[in-house]
């Protein structure tokens, strides 16, 4: 049997969507490989031993930080788009039975808008696929499994949430499964202490590749009610 990151591939390669690719990587076998394969990261077995969840700081803190730093850049996106902390629809779990795997969920979902940034995607609907995808080359069955409790999540039928119900249907883009299969460092990292690193050293670190030039500063429309603005990503001191 293929493994999870293996069977990711293929669906990646034969164009399948996001809500295809969730059954097929929910299996106990794979949850099993999923929980072996991110306990070999470098940093996340104690990661995941210590339920390592530090609170966010307030954001003008953030904002004070050096032009050019993770932080910074990351104060000024949220600004930006209007947005807030926790936005999906999902239940954290953290009690001490939590797998590794259910661990991971907890990191990615707390980590989104981190992701954004890092990744340099927009919050237009193109670049919510667009990130999906990264995350589903970085950690398929964590990305299966989020996606598979927010689709049941009572509240997922709210307006605020319309294009992630319509992730489901996008298919798989291979530029950005490549960059995050090729950045699985960022899941043993401990991002919350970062924030003064500068974004395009730290972007080196992980090894997140820079976005092909026709898909960087990607804006469009928002459909999950927030704001719709120009492009964040679109100056050198924004992308730095």
């Amino acid at each position: 049997m293929s493994g999870p990151n293996e069977l990711a591939r293929g669906l990646m390669q034969r164009g399948a969507t996001l809500g295809e690719a969730i059954p097929l990587l929910r299996t106990t076998g794979l949850q099993a490989a999923s929980d072996a394969a991110l306990l070999s990261v470098p940093g996340f077995r104690r990661l995941h031993a210590e339920r390592w969840d530090p609170p966010l700081p307030e954001p003008e803190t953030l904002a004070a930080l050096p032009v050019g730093s993770f932080g910074h850049a990351y104060a000024g996106y949220m600004e930006h788009y209007r947005l807030s902390a926790d936005f999906f629809p999902i239940q954290s779990r953290l009690g001490a039975d939590v797998t590794p795997t259910q661990y991971a969920v907890h990191r990615l979902n707390k980590s989104h808008d981190f992701l954004h940034v890092l990744g340099a995607y927009e919050t237009s609907d193109a670049d919510e696929i667009a990130i999906q995808s990264f995350v589903f080359g970085m950690a398929p069955v964590a990305l299966a499994t989020f996606l598979a409790e927010a689709a049941v999540h009572p509240d997922i039928r709210h307006d605020r949430y319309k294009h992630l119900r319509d992730i489901y249907s996008g298919h798989i883009q291979a530029e950005d499964f490549e960059r995050g299969a090729a950045a699985t460092a960022l899941l043993g990292e401990r991002l919350e202490t970062l924030w003064e690193v500068p974004l395009e050293e730290l972007r080196q670190r992980l090894g997140i590749a820079a976005r092909a030039p026709g898909h960087l500063g990607r804006g469009g429309e928002n459909s999950c009610g927030g704001f719709t603005a120009l492009p964040f990503f679109t100056t050198a001191i924004r992308a730095a």
